[in-house]
């Protein structure tokens, strides 16, 4: 307990608690907060191995918790009983550091099948499993989440939800490993039978995507219609596309796509567009089979529209550094600051064209621009290029912000990385 500005502050379960009391009311204070942290801790049922994990958790009433100690339980399970808007169910690890596995050898179900709203699924452990066995799919209609889970070896996907339409599902800090299907699968394919709404598919790690002919085996794939925002995670060799997205046809549903490092797709672009509205800003893509962002009019249904690709680093992509079909209409395409290294012989970026804004972006295959990018260091390097200002008229490609989250000047550096920084790290 110390002084701070006159006041007092102490740590409790990780949180800085700051007043600006008396020490008495101080104390009091402590005392209270102390007791609600316990209380919420008693909330917590606990469970360990060799007890019927399924019943434990369908018995949860909302608001309540299930702690899992570490070791192994046995699956599947489907959750029929949820929460409420901001008292969801709980099942999770009971200590952090030592996941607890659910253990699934079948193949007749997935491991858990969420068919309640407001379930929160957190720190636990899923595969291997048979091929074509999820690790979570999600039947819900709201209020989903899946965070700090661990997916290894999974025959099926790892989180999916296109059986009925969701909003606000949250997919946060998971590890993907070795998947033998796509990582992530959100909504319908036509968008008609089920939407995503409100999405958040944030700092997870996927790597080793290993899908077997004919499937594509994407990172991360969100469907027509479904929108939300795909930030801070880190994609690495997949079968196809690290990212894709289908857009919308109503052309006012959005989907957010930035701050991501997509690398070594073995068949593919690092970010594919299917379609807008899409704003795809301040990623890094690398190593890629075809381009590193390309945009597909994906079965002709001429939603090419509406797109934003600014402020991303694109490097060493086989095919292209932004590619855009020639043949397809394009309406309101921005292409803006972006820093471009192509291999020799490809093309950076497109040419000018109806329908594509092109301005400030930057190409870096032959005039050094990063300080170190064979060692994933995409700093820019003093003097380059990148220093000469991009786009300066305001407008959605003015990111105020950079891949590490380094607030943007006035006249914002182009590409990813607004100034020197740290070699980008490619481990969960």
């Amino acid at each position: 307990m110390g002084a701070q500005g006159g006041g007092h502050a102490v740590w409790t379960d990780g949180i800085l608690v700051r007043w600006h009391v008396g020490l008495p009311e101080a104390r009091l204070l402590l005392t209270l907060i102390c007791g609600l942290l316990l209380a919420s801790s008693a909330r917590a049922a606990q469970t360990a191995p060799g007890a019927d994990l399924c019943a434990a958790i369908n018995a949860l009433q909302p608001g309540e918790e299930l702690a899992l100690a570490p070791g192994d339980y046995a699956g599947p399970c489907t959750i029929h009983r949820g929460g409420r808007p901001g008292s969801p169910i709980v099942i999770r690890a009971l200590d952090p550091g030592q996941r607890p596995r659910i253990v699934y050898p079948g193949a007749s179900a997935n491991v858990l099948d969420v068919k309640a709203d407001h379930v929160t699924i957190r720190g636990l452990a899923f595969g291997p499993t048979a091929p074509g066995v999820d690790g979570v799919r999600v039947f819900a209609r709201a209020g989903v989440s899946v965070t700090d889970c661990e997916f290894d070896g999974l025959g099926g996907i790892a989180v999916a939800a296109n059986h009925v339409s969701t909003s606000g599902l949250s997919v946060l800090r998971n590890v993907i490993t070795n998947s033998g299907s796509t990582g992530m699968y959100f909504g319908c394919h036509e968008g008609v039978e089920c939407v995503v709404s409100g999405l958040r598919v944030e700092d997870n790690f996927i790597e080793h995507i290993n899908a077997a002919d004919p499937e594509i085996g994407y990172g991360v794939q969100v469907k027509l219609n479904s929108t939300g925002i795909i930030r801070n995670n880190v994609i690495v060799d997949t079968k196809g596309p690290g990212i894709m997205v289908y857009g919308a046809r109503d052309g006012l549903s959005r989907v957010i796509v930035e701050r991501n490092v997509v690398m070594g797709s073995r068949t593919s672009s690092g970010i594919v567009i299917g379609g807008g509205p899409a704003t795809v800003l301040n990623n890094v893509v690398l190593l890629n089979r075809d381009a590193g962002i390309g945009l597909e009019d994906y079965g002709g249904r001429g939603l090419l529209r509406s797109i934003v690709v600014a402020h991303n680093t694109v490097y060493k992509n086989v095919g292209a550094g932004i590619l855009i079909p020639e043949e397809r209409p394009l309406r309101d395409i921005v292409v803006r600051s972006n820093a471009v290294q192509a291999r020799a012989g490809t093309a950076a970026w497109p040419g000018p064209r109806p329908g594509i804004d092109l301005m400030g972006n930057v190409d870096c295959t032959w005039a050094p621009c990063f300080v170190d990018p064979d060692r994933l260091d995409f700093s820019p390097l003093m003097g380059s290029l990148l220093s000469v200002p991009g786009s300066m008229r305001p407008g959605p490609w003015l990111p105020a912000d950079d891949l590490f989250g380094v607030p943007r000047g006035p006249l914002p550096t182009v590409g990813a990385v607004e100034r020197r920084a740290r070699p980008i790290r490619v481990t969960p």
